[in-house]
């Protein structure tokens, strides 16, 4: 192993292959070493372009991961890997010790099947501003906190401004999904600023939007504790987490199918 900058670690292919080589020789299994590798490739994303670990990378990491909304079970094994790359490395000192309680790992949360039985419940009862509620923060990944910058504006345009402290972000809004609620806005009479409104025509307060949200669960059969504006936002992301997983993981089969290939045509032992 290289013997790294003391102040910061340059994360390259290089150093991810002997820290992966390190952990065969201790005995992982392949579906480890693949997580591993998925762990610290998406690390080496988040960093900024000199990819560098730095004593504070565990911390802000961790940070960035929960203003994301990523479950704790999955921050916690983020943490667990790139602990286990710091030890290799020699920075103990580095590694980020205080995870998450267990028990705060194995809250209830929602699925994609109850979300959807959410929307069609909404829909069976006419409640139109329900429905979209739950289909903006569970189907677009808008956090409560964000509903203030959904404005006809901005539907319109078909980007929405996130909160985020480091830098301007936008997320994109499905085109179905801008048709509604712009044809929403229209039959209540909004032409411009919010599309969710309270009855003195403000934006709706968190208190109002959490009610909304929460008081379809009963009729769509689904817990109470798993219907609220931070479980949506949760299904979200774990959605967005598995597919993400799939496609790193097709994309490694190919690669691999394609290296086979190439031995098979020009290996050095026919």
């Amino acid at each position: 192993m290289v013997e790294e900058d003391k102040e910061k670690i340059q994360l390259t292919e290089e150093i991810i292959g002997e820290f992966l080589d390190e952990m065969q020789d201790r005995g992982r299994k392949e579906g480890s070493l693949r997580n591993y590798r998925q762990v610290l490739t998406g690390l080496e994303e988040y960093l900024t372009p000199g990819k560098s670990v730095c004593s504070t990378t565990a911390e802000e990491w961790k940070a960035w991961m929960e203003e994301k909304g990523y479950s704790r079970r999955t921050v916690n094994a983020r943490l667990s890997v790139l602990n286990s790359f710091l030890k290799y490395m020699g920075k103990r000192e580095w590694q980020k010790t205080d995870f998450f309680e267990h028990s705060d790992t194995i809250q209830p949360e929602l699925t994609r099947t109850e979300y959807m039985r959410l929307l069609k419940t909404a829909k069976l009862l006419h409640k139109e501003r329900e429905y979209l509620l739950i289909k903006v923060m569970g189907g677009a990944g808008i956090r409560i906190q964000e509903l203030e910058n959904m404005t006809v504006e901005a539907v319109q345009e078909g980007m929405v401004k996130l909160e985020s402290y480091h830098r301007k972000q936008y997320r994109k809004l499905p085109g179905a999904l801008r048709k509604e609620l712009l044809a929403y806005a229209a039959r209540e009479g909004i032409k411009s600023g919010p599309v969710f409104v309270a009855r003195d025509g403000g934006p709706m307060v968190r208190s109002t939007i959490w009610y909304c949200v929460n008081s379809i669960s009963r009729e769509a059969r689904v817990a109470e504790e798993k219907v609220n504006p931070r479980s949506l936002w949760r299904m979200y992301c774990s959605t967005w987490e598995g597919i993400e997983m799939s496609i790193r993981t097709l994309m490694e089969q190919a690669y691999e199918r394609m290296l086979d290939e190439e031995q098979l045509t020009i290996g050095w032992e026919e």
